[in-house]
């Protein structure tokens, strides 16, 4: 499915058909929008069109001296601008603007904040504000529908908000990117589209420009770090800043306070090269996270949609670290699932070396889709002297018994508690807290229940 975003138009001339062409075909449309939509349709492509009104759009008397402008939309303009009604609109908008001709037109229209000053009333909201307003707005139909092609239609040219159309554009392709490290299927595209000038003379073409590709870096990179190093607790403090200090919000910041901390808990390991950690801990569910993701849109939407004067002043960072954090813990437990990594009561050696020395496969190792190439060597050394090195050699591989033991029964050494620069320098195998044996000549690891905690806060704090 493809949807197209556009900022609603009201000005002279905005309801007269113009003349859209597109690959040599010509379509008859008010809003080049919709003449993409034909486009698309008559291509047999199922596409949408969302129309982005700004709050100040019925604020402007001077619309009801333009031509094709229906009684309906002027009754309900005049109610506005003379404030019969101007607080009822300011309270919610939508009704009204459910009375404008192109959203009867479009399948969707969103209503967003404005900044300056319209028939004595100021509107008082940041470039941030509105990128975040129309972000949301892409993450929530993205969830209930996904669409494989996103067009950005720059063609009204309202300065500040085709700004913001753009970066939330750029902002939501990143929160994709994010959540699809390898991906399965086709991946999302983004474009800019828009049309030549509407210029005089009228009754000509006017071609729409749809090939400009949207183009963003997303990089594996958790974009804060734990505030707290128990991960039961690790963005509490995060989570209080986002949403505050309200008593009815415990419960979502706990949840949200969870994701963050698993989160980065995952990525840590598979920054740190720790692969057995991904065996050993349980991570959440796609489905789980994206409950997640919704929490927060919608309490950004209650938080924007309380006063369409003014905004509640979010701050902007704040949210969007919280939405790629959780993006990135989504394409992680997407990664690991897809490649049957999950938690078991032990794991094989030969599991973990097939998973995660593979270089000819992509689409098995999760190092690759990560672009952590250089993990691969590294633990593969690793492997190698911890646990299959002959006894010639300086290894214990004839020393492992059928039966579990402690590494440090077979690799002597004084300390006896986990050493945190031990743990990451040899890719968790650290003698202290792996539990090893082997069964016709295939070993099998795992961690020490008692050091759980001790390992879980080593990660968090790496």
């Amino acid at each position: 499915m493809k949807l197209i975003y556009q900022i609603g138009r009201l000005e002279r001339g905005a309801f007269n058909p113009i003349k859209f062409e597109i690959n040599g075909n010509v379509y008859e449309a008010q809003l080049s929008s919709f003449a993409l939509r034909n486009h698309f349709q008559n291509t047999g492509v199922p596409s949408k069109v969302v129309l982005i009104y700004p709050i100040s759009l019925l604020l402007n008397k001077i619309v009801l001296n333009f031509e094709g402008i229906s009684d309906e939309l002027k009754d309900v303009i005049k109610q506005i601008v003379n404030k019969e009604k101007i607080e009822d609109y300011l309270r919610d908008p939508y009704p009204y603007f459910e009375k404008h001709p192109h959203s009867k037109t479009a399948d969707d229209f969103l209503v967003i904040h404005s900044v300056g000053e319209y028939e004595g009333i100021s509107f008082q909201a940041t470039l941030e504000d509105l990128i975040l307003e129309i972000f949301v707005d892409m993450v929530s139909r993205y969830q209930n529908e996904p669409f494989t092609e996103l067009y950005l239609d720059i063609s009204s040219g309202h300065n500040i908000y085709v700004s913001a159309l753009l970066e939330a554009g750029r902002l939501f392709l990143t929160f994709y990117k994010l959540q699809n490290f390898c991906p399965d299927g086709e991946k999302l595209k983004a474009y800019i589209t828009f049309s030549d000038p509407i210029l005089p003379p009228y009754d000509r073409k006017f071609t729409i420009h749809k090939k400009f590709s949207l183009k963003v870096k997303a990089f594996f990179n958790y974009p804060r770090t734990p505030d707290n190093k128990i991960i039961e607790d690790g963005y509490s403090r995060f989570a209080k800043h986002l949403m505050g200090n309200d008593e009815e919000l415990r419960k979502k910041r706990k949840i949200l306070n969870e994701l963050f901390s698993y989160g980065y808990f995952f990525y840590s390991a598979i920054k740190n090269n720790i692969p057995l950690i991904l065996y050993t801990w349980e991570y959440h569910s796609e489905e789980k996270i994206d409950e997640g993701v919704s929490l927060l849109t919608t309490f950004i939407k209650e938080k924007l949609s309380a006063n369409y004067q003014s905004t509640p002043k979010l701050d902007f960072n704040l949210f969007r670290d919280a939405f790629l954090m959780l993006a990135l813990y989504r394409g992680t437990a997407k990664v690991l699932q897809n490649r049957g990594i999950y938690k078991k009561e032990e794991v094989s050696l030969n599991e973990i070396k097939n998973v995660f020395l593979a270089k000819e496969n992509k689409e098995k190792n999760p190092y690759m889709c990560f672009e952590l190439t250089h993990h691969i060597a590294y633990l593969s050394h690793e492997i190698n002297n911890t646990f299959e090195k002959s006894s010639e050699r300086g290894g214990v591989y004839e020393l492992i018994p059928e039966n579990y033991v402690l590494l440090r029964e077979l690799i002597k050494g004084e300390s006896e508690g986990i050493n945190d620069r031990n743990f990451l320098a040899h890719c968790g195998f650290e003698r202290n807290c792996i539990y090893v044996k082997k069964v016709n000549n295939e070993i099998f690891i795992k961690y020490d229940q008692t050091k759980l905690k001790a390992i879980e806060s080593i990660l968090m704090r790496a």
